[in-house]
């Protein structure tokens, strides 16, 4: 990477975080598809992991109708299957990393995402019954499991989560603090399995990590204050296009992988 990559890159960061801030989501999706323009998908994840983990326990102290620890458990225990259920989904799909092509995980993610956001859109305008999942048990779980096999492989859980969650709440602080509990813990989880990759991070990669670190807490409380002014209507609205766009992203980037790896 040169100076003006990096320039570039950390802009991107820093609309994501501002984006985060805001909607509770997009920060490991767009970061993640930036860095795997510069680096391999192992690598991408590993660097996003530890500027994510302090982006979500940031998210996770804002806002807080109690203390943090509380605050946190609260939830935990309102979402504990979903929450769970994604870690163990976290530990399958970091394998899948390893031995599955992320070109295919990016446009399965991509297809998936683009038909929920059409489908609300659709059903809004009164065209086709509007997408609600039951949010039983067994949704749950299945919903977190799936959530954490694409969070573990290519850091783009957001949609699958926010599937379930605006069908569970419209309320937009529990969604925000509930996702990125599950965030948090897929976080952790990346941590433990690509210790490996973490470590291995040359001084030039530290210094980045430490820049893109930096520029997404300030944006990120930026955006933080702006979630408190917007209504619930902008608040679904802003995600739906979040999603709408990284879902042609993440396939662009999809379809570039697959071309990559069969010229190789």
């Amino acid at each position: 990477m040169n100076l003006s990559t990096d320039i570039i890159q950390i802009f991107i960061f820093a609309i994501a975080s501002l984006l985060h801030g805001i909607s509770g989501m997009a920060y490991p999706m767009i970061g993640t598809t930036s860095l795997s323009l510069a680096f391999t998908l192992p690598q991408a994840i590993a660097m996003m992991a530890f500027p994510s983990l302090i982006v979500n326990l940031i998210v996770l102290s804002s806002n807080n109708k109690q203390r943090f620890v509380q605050e946190a458990l609260f939830y935990f225990k309102k979402y504990r299957l979903l929450i769970l259920s994604s870690i163990i989904g976290g530990v399958v799909g970091i394998q899948l990393l390893i031995i599955v092509s992320a070109g295919i995980m990016y446009i399965a993610m991509s297809a998936v995402t683009f038909l929920y956001v059409a489908s609300e859109y659709l059903s809004h305008k009164g065209f086709i019954k509007k997408f609600k999942i039951n949010t039983g048990i067994g949704n749950t779980l299945a919903f977190g499991f799936l959530a954490g096999v694409v969070g573990g492989a290519t850091n783009a859980m957001s949609p699958i989560l926010m599937m379930y969650l605006f069908s569970k709440t419209d309320d937009k602080h529990e969604i925000v603090k509930s996702s990125n509990l599950c965030y948090l813990f897929g976080k952790i989880i990346q941590i433990l399995f690509l210790g490996q990759n973490i470590i291995g991070f040359n001084y030039q990669e530290v210094v980045f990590i430490c820049l893109i670190t930096f520029t997404s807490i300030l944006f990120l409380f930026l955006g933080i204050r702006l979630r408190n002014s917007v209504s619930n209507s902008f608040f679904k609205n802003t995600i739906y296009i979040i999603l709408l766009a990284l879902s042609i992203k993440v396939g662009i980037s999809g379809v570039g992988q697959l071309s990559s790896t069969r010229l190789l």
